[in-house]
């Protein structure tokens, strides 16, 4: 399994952009004040950006399938994954308590961080670091199911099962947890949306992908016009949801939960199409290739600061007459939030340790300093030389 996969990082990258704009337009709508047909744009734009977290989870599922080998350490392994992820989400949490405008506790403190709760997205760290601690049993459950599988028609045989005990799982969900109002007193099913067995079909995916990479692209570009077609059909149910549920006159963005049947086969559709659309940026090598790269290697400590920084371009536009306009405003607070997030990643790399902060992310070498001070130095000592 040694095929470059590039469209991975490119995936990757639109998902970090579709959080930021997932939490641009949730803070906006929150604001209340927004006309009803700009409340209608922006509720068909969150479900477009709705992807963002089972397309991480694709992602780490195809990444953690293809580099496994049995030589791994299960000790080394999880100490090197607590200081790339865990520290930089303690780093972040605890910011976010001390800046928070409520009352913080110590126990309630140790409660956001075990929980994920000090920030709204920070829930995701908890759900991943899950599948990083199930790894060895997870990877074990897979190739024992691959070695039972000889042909095409035995993987679609066994994908075809899982997913229809997925869809029951959501049902269940939807029924029985939260549909946009909570349906049960049980603290402890509050917390499934943090619960990886609630996310594992876009592991399993993504683990099939990593296996069988060929097949998998064949597949996908194969079926893409009536994935496109099903994906088309999935969006205007799923709005009918979100508008329909409180009435258009009062939309609120939860109802637009992961945890459902129809935003189960609706994010499929999206990943599906979103993965082809990243092959063709691929194989392109344009501009936007070379961007979405770029973003990727620092996606991990973007998102666990992105909220940070998006507070603080609030206070930033709100300089500007800008909120009559809620969409503009959501847009501009998306792309200042996106750029000052990667670009604060990008500076902090360059220091000593910067993994506490960024995660896993490549160090910078600032290049352009040493080329002054190169120049300086001639320039100086030119009259001795």
């Amino acid at each position: 399994m040694t095929q470059s996969a590039p469209e991975f990082k490119v995936l990757q990258s639109i998902a970090f952009l579709a959080v930021v704009l997932q939490s641009s337009l949730l803070y906006t709508m929150n604001q209340g004040n927004v006309l009803l047909e700009q409340s209608l744009i922006m509720g068909m734009l969150f479900n477009l950006a709705k992807f963002s977290a089972p397309a991480f989870i694709f992602i780490v599922g195809f990444h953690l399938i293809r580099h496994y080998t049995k030589q791994l350490v299960y000790k080394e392994y999880i100490s090197e994954k607590a200081i790339h992820l865990i520290i930089p989400y303690f780093f972040w949490s605890i910011l976010y308590l001390l800046t928070t405008n409520d009352l913080i506790t110590l126990q309630s403190g140790i409660k956001s961080l075990l929980l994920g709760t000090a920030a709204p997205h920070l829930w995701y760290v908890i759900m991943m670091f899950q599948i990083h601690l199930l790894f060895p049993l997870l990877c074990t459950l897979f190739y024992w199911f691959q070695k039972r599988t000889e042909n095409k028609k035995d993987i679609y045989k066994y994908m075809t099962f899982f997913a229809c005990l997925y869809f029951l799982l959501m049902w269940f969900s939807s029924h029985y947890i939260f549909n946009g109002e909570k349906l049960t007193s049980s603290t402890i099913l509050h917390y499934t949306d943090r619960s990886f067995l609630f996310y594992s079909f876009y592991f399993v995916m993504g683990g099939i992908a990593a296996v069988a990479l060929k097949t998998w692209r064949l597949f996908v570009i194969k079926h893409i016009p009536l994935i496109t077609i099903l994906f088309f059909i999935l969006f205007l149910f799923i709005n009918y949801e979100l508008f329909s549920f409180y009435g258009a006159n009062s939309i609120h963005l939860t109802v637009s939960t992961y945890l459902k049947p129809s935003m189960f086969l609706y994010i499929v559709c999206e990943i599906i199409i979103l993965y082809v659309l990243s092959i063709m940026i691929v194989q392109r090598r344009g501009f936007l290739y070379k961007t979405l790269r770029f973003i990727g290697n620092y996606t991990y400590g973007a998102y666990l600061a992105h909220l940070f920084f998006l507070q603080l371009c609030t206070k930033l536009l709100s300089l500007f007459t800008l909120q009559e306009n809620t969409i503009l405003y959501a847009l501009l607070l998306f792309v200042l939030t996106a750029i000052i997030s990667i670009s604060t990643m990008v500076i902090c790399s360059t220091i000593p340790f910067h993994t506490w902060i960024t995660g896993p992310s490549p160090t910078t070498k600032m290049k352009w300093t040493k080329v002054v001070l190169r120049k300086n130095h001639k320039k100086l000592f030119k009259p001795y030389i």
